[in-house]
């Protein structure tokens, strides 16, 4: 089969070559960010505001930066559902409530 003759979402298309799986590391971020944020928290209470600040940050950035992750993997598996449902219209059929 030639570059050309690829069917739209197919193993082989190149578009989804990268598909992204969030659910071990999206586990394991939130293990950080708890662990940060605890952190955050412990040092606050030690007056150590400048770090505590820092850890807090980080944090947040981890956060933000799943979700971004997580939107993307949701777009991903959006557009894949609607190509298999093009390619087979019968599928909704059988997966309709």
């Amino acid at each position: 089969m030639k570059n050309s003759e690829k069917k739209p979402g197919s193993a082989d298309d190149a578009r989804f070559r990268y598909k992204l799986n969030m659910l071990e590391p999206g586990t394991a971020m939130l293990k950080w960010i708890g662990l940060l944020v605890v952190i955050g928290l412990v040092l606050s209470l030690l007056y150590l505001q400048t770090a505590a600040c820092c850890v807090l940050g980080l944090a947040g950035a981890l956060f933000l930066l799943l979700l971004i992750l997580l939107g993307i993997e949701a777009r991903q598996d959006r557009i894949l559902y609607e190509l298999s449902m093009k390619e087979d219209p019968e599928r909704e059929k059988n997966h309709s409530l």
